[in-house]
């Protein structure tokens, strides 16, 4: 296991620093549009195993235009309001005019429309982030600092790991872990500071390394 995420980390990490500095913002839209679609795909997958049947096809293409969208705009509150507006509108009239019994479409249309507000959203406000002032350099830090933390947390839980953080969900998730992701990430949010965003200083560093951490750990 820890093999393969050495490798794995050594393939993926250039290549999306690749995209993400070097290619044309076009490019990175179009990673985000098929990460968010495998995610829903993912997250849809996982409903049907408990019968609910969420609109995938609607979800898809609405999770798509929203990425879109943002690569067209960037971070905008508008756009932002309208998109959450649109989609949960599209969901509920699609829904509305399947030939599917009544039973059950509060769950189909809350299932659709958390893929797409939690997962093609979220990958949209990256490609939001990516257009706007220092993007690259905001995007390269998230990724890195969120990296050490699963790297971190998976190399001093295996080897001190003993206090569960929260077993019945995941079980191999240590509290010494955690600590372990939290130091990895602050020690990479510094490196990041000196590399790629000088004028950040450092205190604003180590605390955002802390919750990207945090974060991503929940």
């Amino acid at each position: 296991m820890s093999g393969t995420r050495v490798v794995t980390s050594i393939v993926l990490i250039p290549l999306l620093f690749i995209v993400v500095w070097f290619l044309p913002p076009a490019y990175f839209a179009g990673l985000a549009v098929i990460a968010a679609v495998l995610g829903q795909y993912e997250l849809y997958g996982m409903a049907k195993t408990r019968g609910i049947k969420p609109l995938d096809t609607v979800g898809f293409l609405l999770g798509a235009a929203i990425v879109l969208e943002f690569s067209r705009t960037g971070i905008n509150r508008l756009g932002f309001d309208l998109a959450l507006t649109c989609a949960v509108l599209v969901v509920l009239t699609a829904r509305l005019f399947l030939r599917r019994a009544v039973e059950g479409a509060f769950e189909d249309v809350a299932v659709t429309l958390l893929g797409i507000l939690y997962v093609a959203l979220l990958f949209g406000s990256q490609v939001g982030i990516h257009q706007g002032r220092q993007g690259k350099e905001w995007l390269m830090f998230m990724y890195l600092v969120i990296w050490a933390s699963d790297t971190g947390a998976y190399y001093v839980g295996s080897a001190f790991g003993k206090h569960r953080l929260y077993e019945k969900i995941s079980p191999k998730k240590s509290i010494e872990g955690l600590i372990g992701g939290i130091a990895a990430s602050m020690l990479v949010a510094v490196l990041c500071k000196l590399w790629l965003l000088e004028n950040l200083d450092w205190g604003t560093a180590i605390l955002l390394g802390t919750v990207l951490a945090i974060a991503g750990t929940v």
